[in-house]
C-alpha cells in the first residue's frame, strides 16, 4: 500500500485512523514515498496555512514518524527512499504532478494499491489497473 499526501491529512480532518483502517482492509505493509513526506512537511510549514489544515498536516506528519519509529501489531510503515533524486526547481502544481507520477510508477513497480483522495490520480491509477483506497462517508476507508 502506497500512501498519497492528501491521505495523510485524513486523521486530522476526519479523525479516521488510516493505519488501523488499512490493517482492517488487510494491508500490512504501508509505504510513504519520501516525496510525499517532504510535500507534507512543506505543507505544514507554510506560513499562510492556519487552523484545521495546519493541524491536519502536523498530525499526518507526526503519525508517519510515529509509525515508522515504533512497532505496531500487524502494520509496518516505511518511508521509501528509492525515488531519492535531486529536488526539482519546480513548485506548486508541477511538483504535485511529479509526486503523482512517482506514485503511479511505484504502484506499478511494487504491484501496490494506493490510498488517495485525489480524483485525477485515482482515475490515472484505475486506468493503469491499480487498486485504490479512499475515504468513504468521512468515517472509513474503502477499496475500489
Amino acid at each position: 500500500m502506497i500512501v498519497d499526501t492528501n491521505a495523510l491529512l485524513i486523521p486530522g480532518e476526519f479523525g479516521v485512523d488510516i493505519f488501523e483502517e488499512l490493517e482492517r482492509l488487510g494491508y500490512e505493509h504501508i509505504i510513504v514515498p519520501k516525496a510525499v513526506l517532504s510535500e507534507l512537511d512543506r505543507l505544514r510549514r507554510r506560513p499562510n496555512l492556519k487552523g484545521k489544515e495546519k493541524r491536519a498536516a502536523n498530525i499526518g506528519y507526526s503519525l508517519v514518524l510515529k509509525y515508522v519509529q515504533e512497532e505496531h501489531d500487524g502494520c509496518m510503515v516505511t518511508i521509501n527512499k528509492e525515488e531519492e533524486r535531486e529536488e526539482e526547481e519546480s513548485v506548486g502544481r508541477e511538483r504535485e504532478r511529479d509526486v503523482d507520477e512517482l506514485i503511479v510508477k511505484m504502484a506499478l513497480k511494487h504491484k501496490a494499491a494506493v490510498l488517495t483522495s485525489d480524483e485525477p490520480l485515482r482515475r490515472k491509477l484505475s486506468e493503469a489497473g491499480i487498486a485504490t483506497v479512499y475515504l468513504r462517508g468521512k468515517s472509513r476507508l474503502e477499496e475500489k
